[in-house]
């Protein structure tokens, strides 16, 4: 969690990149992929996704980048990710957002709690974004 530009995105890809290859997923039916959450939102409301959105529910390993930069007046979307989180126990689960854990509570109680419930782990990633580091060097 942090702000835009601190490589979140990147720290986490090379996670799921290590635990996709360091497990054996074969005995699963599971396709290892990046979800870009707020587009995965957009495929939900137009009805395409939720076959999919049952099989994440079991997948042993998933990867949800960006979640909170959706556009959700409804609440859809927190629900959808609290109900998909509150599946998930015990399996391994990678987010990344530009929230802070109390930014989340505001949206929604719920996903700030499984988030942050233990045994999890939560990084905060606390630095200038990347683009302006490269401004303020020139």
């Amino acid at each position: 969690m942090g702000v835009t530009g601190t490589g979140k995105t990147h720290c986490a890809k090379r996670l799921w990149r290590h635990l996709s290859v360091k497990y054996s997923w074969l005995e699963h039916r599971f396709q290892p992929q990046e979800i870009y959450w707020p587009r995965f939102v957009s495929e939900l409301r137009s009805g395409d996704s939720f076959e999919r959105l049952r099989d994440m529910m079991d997948w042993p390993l998933l990867f949800l980048d960006d979640i909170g930069a959706e556009r959700d007046t409804t609440g859809f979307s927190s629900e959808q990710l609290n109900t998909l989180l509150g599946c998930r126990m015990n399996r391994w689960t990678i987010l990344t957002s530009n929230l802070l854990p109390d930014q989340l509570a505001r949206i929604e109680p719920r996903l700030a709690d499984r988030i942050i419930r233990a045994p999890n782990i939560l990084a905060s990633i606390k630095t200038t974004s990347y683009a302006l580091r490269k401004l303020q060097n020139k």
